[in-house]
């Protein structure tokens, strides 16, 4: 009896060992286990910051056993993730996303669309780069315009004229970004490219006389926009000035209308329209 008894002592203390050494393996920390954090996204050649795209964190992470949770702002999910070598796949309730998984780096095609987020190590991360904040005057202005342009106070063979013109003013990470085009050109053909950053004004693309103006001032009011200067080069000198109001307001209360704003512009307005790409004269119509 005391045999047997000795023995299933033995016996459950060896099971006892073993349910040990199970817990202890099944305790193992997985090193590729963390939190990954996302640092940029790609699309074909255009690269951004996260805070550019989403409101909020932008997280990766893998728990041991294979589990791990996404968060993309103001959504999170749970995942399966599975590493074999550096290739790794991550799969969300039966979508699959792969990536690759390398030095505390991760590379992930989310979805498998196309667009690649990388994600590193939150240990590795001193600190995420944040996009800088557009000032709230240049939010305001960006949208579609209507105007003219006028040349003035000539000394040369230039005449003193007029065109009517549009605008596209967006936000660029440069600051805005103004597209001028009159009715001699278009949208894809502009006669002018102006970035304004904070504390600059640079013109990039064109054949209007910004390049070598004297000085271009800019003013806002109440979302409308000035921009004036005087060319003086080449045997020519004189002062012109672009006045833009936002697509769909009125000019009744000037006497100076865009030449094209009666039987052009009001009736898209009326006809709830968006600008066009090219402005539609007279002798076209």
């Amino acid at each position: 009896m005391k045999t047997l008894k000795r023995k299933q002592r033995t016996a459950a203390l060896l099971l006892c060992a073993l349910l040990l050494l199970a817990l202890c393996a099944c305790g193992e920390d997985d090193p590729n286990a963390g939190v990954y954090l996302c640092t940029g996204l790609r699309y074909g050649d255009q690269s951004f910051l996260p805070g550019e795209v989403y409101n909020g964190d932008v997280r990766l992470e893998l728990r041991n056993g294979g589990r791990g949770r996404l968060t993309v702002g103001e959504h999170e999910g749970t995942l399966r993730w599975l590493l074999e070598g550096e290739r790794l796949s991550i799969d969300m309730n039966g979508l699959l996303s792969p990536g690759t998984l390398r030095d505390g780096e991760i590379t992930l095609d989310l979805l498998d669309n196309g667009v690649v987020y990388t994600f590193v190590r939150e240990e590795l991360v001193p600190a995420l780069p944040t996009p800088t904040p557009q000032p709230a005057s240049f939010a305001e202005l960006a949208g579609d315009y209507y105007g003219r342009w006028e040349i003035e106070n000539s000394a040369g063979a230039m005449p003193e004229t007029w065109y009517d013109c549009c605008a596209e003013a967006a936000l660029s990470e440069n600051g805005l970004t103004l597209t001028l085009w009159d009715e001699q050109g278009s949208r894809k053909a502009p006669m002018a490219v102006l970035v304004f950053g904070d504390e600059s004004l640079a013109a990039s693309d064109g054949w209007f006389w910004l390049d070598d103006a004297e000085g271009i001032a800019a003013s806002w009011d109440g979302g409308s926009l000035t921009l004036s200067g005087r060319h003086d080069a080449g045997g020519e000198a004189f002062d012109f000035t672009v006045h833009l109001r936002p697509w769909g307001a009125s000019w009744e209360d000037t006497e100076e209308q865009p030449y094209s704003y009666r039987f052009w512009y009001l009736p898209l307005i009326e006809a709830g329209e968006e600008m066009p790409d090219q402005i539609q004269t007279m002798l076209e119509r």
